[in-house]
């Protein structure tokens, strides 16, 4: 089959790095601080539930955009200490405003834009900014630019707000535009530039007693990765070679993403890993099926790590071995966390650099997202 459009995958390097036992004991001091100001926070059976989360993690470590998870001087802190709330009254150090979580995302987002082309002599043909986790116009990815005088030069597009599957429309996005771009181009090709930056630790919330954010808080990370898409092959990663998007029927609620007054909002119905077990195979093997391919042809599966149980009812339910062929899904949770929609290209880049994942072995990308959306690509590996 013939190559949609080939993409190279660089992770970013920004923030600062935590060890997941410290990470959670942060967690667990800072709702004991909160409680001691509000009688009303029950601290313990919270810290109990931090313990048993993170203990079924598999996680090891993590990155934050921010330093607050690394110390206690709360009279330094960046997003945890005490704020205004936006008529001027001041708001508790737990309790940050939206206002400062975007300050924060906007802040970090321009540092790892300019990175990301730092190195670049032209300007790619197109440049995207994909992210859920902050709001920022212009976007990082158009200060960038412009600081390289190349606004006039560069296409620019967005992705926002689809969750930990972005990565994959974006990509199919971008291939679709450099194959226009390159057949409009002497020699014949375009090259896109994808910068994406997912900033999920600040949407966290030290005195939440929720499990469904305790659960957020114990798995969910900072990532950016930049993504350059080719028309043509040239020192290319891997070939894309499709992609799918399925909405799962009746699960509209299962899972939401939502702007709130104070931060954005995730529900996650204890019911996604069931919903992903008894409709992530029909979708992958309808799609895979468009190239008379099944689900034993694939070598190696790219299974976004939303946590272990996500990854293994996926590997479950395609009748793979997910100790086997999704390898990368489950070293990148354990090193990484899920780093939302960086998490999957984070992956990417581990089969690329892998040996012992040839030349033409063929990988195909899972991910689930906000609807319940099941997101899958095709991509061979380039020599």
């Amino acid at each position: 089959m013939s190559p949609r459009a080939y993409l190279s995958v660089r992770p970013l390097d920004f923030g600062y790095d935590l060890d997941q036992p410290s990470g959670v004991e942060w967690m667990k001091g800072a709702l004991r601080r909160a409680a001691a100001e509000d009688d009303t926070i029950d601290a313990d059976r919270a810290a109990r539930y931090y313990d048993v989360v993170a203990r079924r993690s598999s996680i090891e470590s993590r990155r934050s955009a921010i330093d607050d998870y690394l110390h206690d001087d709360w009279d330094r802190m960046r997003l945890h200490a005490p704020g205004a709330r936006g008529d001027g009254a001041p708001a508790a150090w737990h309790h940050a405003t939206l206002d400062r979580r975007m300050e924060l995302f906007a802040e970090t987002a321009e540092a790892v834009a300019r990175d990301a082309f730092a190195a670049d002599d032209a300007p790619p043909d197109v440049a995207m900014q994909v992210s859920c986790t902050g709001y920022d116009s212009p976007s990082a990815v158009q200060r960038a630019l412009a600081e390289r005088g190349w606004v006039d030069e560069v296409r620019v597009l967005s992705v926002g707000h689809m969750g930990c599957y972005a990565a994959l429309p974006a990509v199919a996005t971008a291939a679709d535009v450099v194959a226009a771009q390159a057949s409009r181009k002497p020699g014949g090709n375009a090259r896109a530039v994808l910068v994406d930056v997912e900033f999920c630790t600040l949407h966290h919330y030290p005195a939440t007693t929720d499990p469904e954010q305790v659960v957020q808080q114990c798995l969910f990370a900072d990532g950016a990765v930049r993504i350059d898409v080719t028309a043509g092959p040239y020192g290319a990663s891997f070939a894309l070679l499709d992609h799918a998007e399925a909405l799962v029927p009746d699960t509209l609620g299962e899972m939401t993403w939502r702007p709130a007054s104070d931060g954005f909002r995730m529900t996650l119905s204890r019911a996604v890993p069931d919903h992903i077990r008894k409709n992530v195979a029909g979708v992958v093997e309808r799609f895979l099926a468009r190239h008379g391919l099944a689900i034993a042809d694939v070598d190696v599966w790219a299974i976004h790590p939303g946590g272990p149980r996500v990854i293994e009812s996926t590997a479950q339910a395609l009748g793979v071995d997910d100790a086997v062929k999704a390898t990368h899904s489950h070293a990148v949770l354990r090193e990484r966390g899920n780093m939302s929609s960086t998490t999957l290209p984070h992956i990417w880049d581990r089969i690329a650099r892998d040996e012992s994942v040839p030349a033409g072995a063929l990988v195909c990308s899972v991910a689930f997202g906000p609807g319940l959306t099941v997101v899958t690509n095709l991509m061979r590996k380039e020599g």
